[in-house]
């Protein structure tokens, strides 16, 4: 997930249409930006509670290479969007797992971005993410997303723009994975370079 702080949908994700995806970002009541996305997804709460907390409901739609391991504090999502990347490469995102409730909510903190990223390292590691599930009935689930930690200045500025449109992509990739199944990691990565290569000979 790019955006999985939710780093997993940022970096690189797939273009896919947008399902309806209701911004409700917002100013809390003591001055705070909060930036918060919601999606309802057609399927049952365990099944997207899985797509998050599994290795295998996570690479079916966030990232091709993935591991979680969960636990309250401590626990972590580490992931590539290298087809050839392996747990444990250096510069792989990872996103510590602050707490969870089974099916309910898992909260994040940004662990390790690779280098390079467009943001600055130091102030990413400030903000938390926390996506809640609700069943909702007739199988299915609303998803909200909302980060946290947002200060002042031009750095912040630039991160929420960062992962407001992340997130937006890392939420469609989920309602894709529900509706048309699981991302085919490699198909997807010869039709970004055919993308890049028409462009370039523009």
């Amino acid at each position: 997930m790019k955006s999985l702080v939710l780093v997993f949908a940022m970096l690189a994700s797939p273009a896919l249409a947008a399902p309806a995806i209701r911004d409700t970002s917002h100013v809390d009541p003591y001055g705070h930006r909060v930036q918060e996305l919601v999606l309802t997804v057609k399927a049952p709460v365990r099944q997207v509670w899985d797509a998050f907390m599994t290795d295998a409901g996570f690479t079916s739609w966030a990232a091709p290479v993935a591991h979680v391991t969960l636990e309250n504090g401590g626990g972590m999502v580490e992931a590539t969007y290298s087809l050839d990347g392996k747990i444990g490469d250096p510069d792989n995102i990872r996103n510590e797992i602050v707490a969870y409730l089974p099916c309910r909510m898992v909260a994040y903190r940004n662990a390790h971005v690779p280098n390079g990223a467009p943001f600055d390292p130091v102030l990413i590691r400030t903000i938390r993410t926390i996506v809640m599930f609700e069943d909702i009935g007739k199988g299915r689930t609303r998803v909200t997303e909302s980060q946290v930690g947002y200060g002042d200045g031009p750095g912040y500025d630039s991160l929420f723009r960062h992962f407001h449109d992340g997130n937006a992509e890392e939420f469609a990739a989920l309602a894709a994975r529900f509706a048309r199944g699981p991302m085919d990691w490699k198909a997807q990565a010869a039709a970004d370079e055919a993308s890049v290569h028409k462009a370039d000979t523009k």
